[in-house]
């Protein structure tokens, strides 16, 4: 227990066996080698031990951490920590357990939805899960809601788990539930993602007659958690009840969406920009034509203590210090063992503002035309409005390589979920970093001072059709450079960026 809540791995082997050896008051049965130990005799004997041990100390050890996390005394790689040493008490554990069924705590199948690249959160929710009892089938991400059903008709699990990061590929989660209610599933459902919130979740799990197993927004892991103790609890029929009592007096928040064409334009008017020395061809630099000492110092580090890092709260502002080390040490390392393989495409490109469109010029192949959606806040701001009849745009796509990606699961499935978690992090802001880099390259071809050359990446509200990354990929040929789309306009590897960027010295970031 002490190990685990104060993430000290080395020893807990020792810890588990002296453990399960007092639990059945036999310590004559310990054996010593090298100083390692081990229990001389068969599973049927230290098998209700390692029972006890498993529920009195491991995940009572485990809540405690969750508890602390909840309360900001934890930051989550200090959770991770104690999940490595939580994985190696129960590898141990395992040894001294009669294999049978019904030694989990309940059975989760868990994906990231079709279409969303993104598997962060779905492999922190894998992680505590497990190491709080139960049984994850990880089903991994881009998962189609046929292989969800597959799968649950395979195990007959406990609940279902659906994560999802973006807006786009959230829909999938409604379609999911609908599936679900048509044919009486009769299994709750847990979602999760930066693309929710429970008002959304509410609105799926409601229309059409309620889901009656239940449809739970989990805005964190523990949260999660929290519900599938509840679900495989005797508390379950009582929770439900009272999940449906409070959905029912629930009342969507959602407005109305407004007829694009009744909005008026904005009085942006266009100028007139300095032509680049290339335009119409794609500029693509590697490696070693990029300067990372200058995008390293772009790193934004607010950013990456507390969103890539999760250092919130008191415990997070207490160990910033500690945080500024360990990424000196990272840099070095990733450095060192060439763990980033970065590359840039961008280009400039006559444009054409045409009746609300923004047409692009390609000497590839026939112009792709760009249809941005208007604010329906006081300025009606569009993007297309930034630009004239006969004007010029940019573009620009970075990646960080593919090499990370199969480091960070190959040490995922290592349960080294603590390093796995710092990489991701770290390359998704330097990912950022090299947007960045090429963006203040692109505004001083286009010789912009402070005001203009503003980058709009699709997915954020000014542009939120990823599906236009279609456009950019014809424009800009990323393929060469490292990067593919999804069938559902996702970038992979993951840890890469593409923008449109805007010369227009009063563009500015809005939202719709």
């Amino acid at each position: 227990n002490f190990r685990i809540v104060n993430r000290l791995k080395d020893g807990i082997q020792n810890d588990v066996v002296s453990a399960i050896a007092e639990k059945i008051g036999k310590s004559n049965i310990i054996k010593e080698h090298d100083g390692i130990l081990s229990l001389n005799v068969p599973p049927e004997i230290t098998h209700e031990g390692a029972i006890k041990t498993l529920n009195e100390d491991l995940l009572s050890a485990m809540k405690e951490v969750g508890d602390k996390f909840g309360s900001g005394e934890l930051i989550l790689p200090f959770v991770l920590k104690s999940a490595e040493c939580m994985k190696a008490a129960v590898g141990e554990l395992e040894k001294y357990l009669v294999k049978e069924e019904g030694t989990s705590k309940g059975k989760l199948v868990l994906g990231t939805v079709y279409g969303d690249v993104h598997d962060i959160g779905k492999n922190l929710v894998k992680t505590i899960f497990q190491n709080n009892g139960y049984t994850v089938y990880d089903l991994g991400k881009q998962v189609p809601l046929q292989k969800f059903l597959e799968k649950i008709d395979e195990v007959h699990p406990d609940a279902i788990g659906l994560s999802a990061l973006l807006v786009s590929t959230s829909k999938q989660m409604q379609y999911f539930v609908e599936h679900a209610r048509k044919n009486n599933m009769g299994i709750p459902i847990l979602c999760g993602g930066a693309a929710i919130n429970s008002n959304y979740i509410n609105r799926i799990a409601k229309e059409d007659g309620i889901y009656e197993s239940g449809v739970f927004y989990c805005n964190t892991m523990f949260e999660g958690l929290k519900t599938m103790d509840t679900i495989v609890s005797n508390e379950k029929s009582k929770f439900l009840t009272q999940w449906k009592e409070k959905l029912e007096n629930w009342k969507d928040k959602s407005t109305a969406p407004v007829d694009p064409s009744t909005l008026p334009k904005s009085e942006t008017k266009p100028v007139v920009p300095i032509t680049p020395k290339i335009v119409g061809t794609p500029i693509r630099l590697k490696s070693d034509q990029i300067k990372m000492a200058e995008v390293w110092e772009l790193i934004d580090k607010k950013s990456l203590f507390k969103l890539s890092w999760g250092l919130r709260g008191k415990a997070g502002s207490d160990s910033e210090a500690d945080h500024e080390i360990l990424l000196n040490e990272w840099k070095i390392r990733i450095i060192r063992e060439k763990l980033f393989e970065p590359e840039i495409v961008y280009g400039f490109f006559t444009c054409h503002n045409k009746d609300g469109k923004l047409i692009v010029d390609s000497p590839n192949c026939e112009s792709v035309e760009f249809n941005f959606p208007r604010s329906t806040k006081s300025q009606h701001l569009c993007l297309t409005d930034y630009f004239g009849e006969d004007d010029i745009v940019a573009f620009q796509a970075v990646t960080v390589g593919t090499k990370v990606s199969d480091i960070i699961e190959k040490w995922n499935q290592e349960d080294k979920y603590t390093d796995a978690y710092y990489l991701h992090g770290l390359a998704v802001e330097v990912a950022e970093a090299l947007a960045e880099w090429i963006n203040r390259k692109i505004k001083s071809e286009f010789k912009l001072g402070e005001k203009g050359g503003l980058r709009y990446s699709w997915g954020f509200p000014s542009c939120p059709d990823v599906m236009q990354h279609q456009l950019v990929w014809k424009l800009l040929e990323p393929e060469k450079s490292g990067m593919t789309l999804t069938e559902s306009g996702q970038i992979i590897p993951e840890q890469s960026t593409a923008a449109i960027v805007v010369h227009h010295p009063e563009s500015q970031y809005f939202v719709l």
